[in-house]
């Protein structure tokens, strides 16, 4: 890749990959809402725009007419807090995204990459469901978004490629998902508290997962939705239980305090063999190596 355009630029992915573009040097449009506190080092290769997205003429009127090879799309309001149960907030996050992919289709990117999560398959339960909780707002919006932007792509031609991520966890990741939280307590000395976390699950190391979205950019894709995990699924309880143990704080995870939301993971929902024959191993260690430097480092 020699350019590409990267919203959600600021943020902890599209940040972490800049990073790794630049090493690389790629020429980079960074798009986001604001850099007053820029995560994003200062560098020539790097064109920063800030924009909500919400004029797709004047956000295009402001990208450098250059040949542009990727399009990845981070940007998406309401990851965490109280907007994530926000129907409104969550649907405009699928308008932005279908005016990025339509953005991409007129500067004729080689191909439009965006950021999906395992959250979305939780759907699959929710029929079965009688009460649900914020994530399930948050993992519906991505869902539909998935359809929407298959729709789209393939009625215009562009080549497109859903990142689902999975649960993803490291040293810098404060977005209070279930492994920032666990290690955030665990750090603290305070106890962290769980359903029965009984289901299988998976957990990916941060570097992991940015080498992945890098390569996808860079490859030529064989498919337009690929799963970015660690290849060795376990149940959630296990994961809980090594993190405590190498914390020193084993007594702390407390499973089955909290009732079980009722959604349902299976094992093949997490297969990364695809992916793998695409762009190669990517995976760099282990859960307990990783984990360990994450619990060191947070």
């Amino acid at each position: 890749m020699k350019n590409v355009i990267i919203t959600g630029a600021n943020g902890f992915i599209g940040s972490s990959l800049i990073k790794k573009l630049i090493k690389k040097d790629v020429n980079i449009i960074a798009i986001d809402l604001s850099f007053d506190t820029s995560n994003i080092p200062e560098n020539s290769r790097i064109i920063k725009i800030e924009s909500n997205i919400g004029d797709s003429d004047d956000l295009i009127s402001k990208i450098p007419p250059k040949d542009y090879d990727a399009f990845y799309h981070f940007a998406w309001q309401g990851v965490n807090g109280a907007s994530k149960a926000d129907p409104i907030v969550q649907n405009n996050n699928i308008a932005i995204m279908l005016r990025c992919a339509a953005i991409a289709n007129q500067l004729e990117c080689k191909k439009f990459l965006c950021s999906g999560t395992i959250a979305e398959r939780a759907v699959e339960s929710l029929h079965k469901l009688n009460k649900v909780g914020s994530g399930m707002i948050y993992g519906s919006a991505k869902f539909a978004a998935h359809i929407m932007l298959e729709s789209y792509c393939k009625s215009v031609g562009l080549n497109y490629v859903w990142m689902q991520f999975s649960n993803i966890y490291g040293p810098d990741n404060k977005t209070g998902n279930i492994m920032s939280y666990t290690v955030g307590q665990l750090k603290k000395g305070e106890e962290a508290a769980f359903g029965p976390a009984q289901q299988p699950y998976d957990l990916i190391y941060d570097e992991d997962l940015i080498e992945a979205v890098l390569r996808l950019g860079d490859v030529k894709n064989t498919k337009n939705c690929y799963f970015i995990g660690s290849g060795t699924p376990r149940i959630l309880g296990e994961y809980l239980f090594e993190t405590g143990k190498i914390a020193g704080h084993e007594e702390l995870i407390k499973l089955g305090v909290r009732p079980d939301d009722g959604i349902i993971y299976r094992k093949d929902m997490f297969e990364i063999s695809p992916l793998v024959g695409d762009i190669g191993e990517y995976i760099s260690g282990t859960f307990e190596e990783h984990i360990r430097y994450t619990i060191d480092n947070y």
